[in-house]
């Protein structure tokens, strides 16, 4: 498994229209070819928006990540966030061979 995990600070009056954004976003991800789940969630105070996307593979996502970037062109993240987004990019480690 491979998955990407964007980490987004909005401004307090851009919180609601981000998450209502990254939602939509996430539910079109879903239909993506090697995407296995995709996910909206939300720090206990709400300060940050963790956009999760889990892919089949390293190669899943290499293939997929243009149609992934292609849902999001566009968004005024400039203008809603307090910093520029964090992008992981995580490898699963599979558990040691018994």
């Amino acid at each position: 498994m491979f998955t990407q995990v964007i980490v987004h600070r909005p401004k307090d009056e851009f919180r609601g229209v981000t998450v209502a954004y990254l939602q939509r976003v996430t539910e079109a991800a879903r239909e993506l070819s090697g995407i296995v789940e995709a996910v909206v969630w939300s720090e206990g105070d709400g300060e940050r928006i963790v956009v999760t996307t889990t892919w089949e593979s390293p190669a899943a996502f290499a293939a997929g990540e243009d149609a992934l970037f292609d849902l999001t062109h566009g968004a005024p993240f400039t203008e809603w966030m307090q910093e520029p987004l964090d992008v992981l990019l995580l490898d699963e480690i599979p558990p040691p061979a018994a």
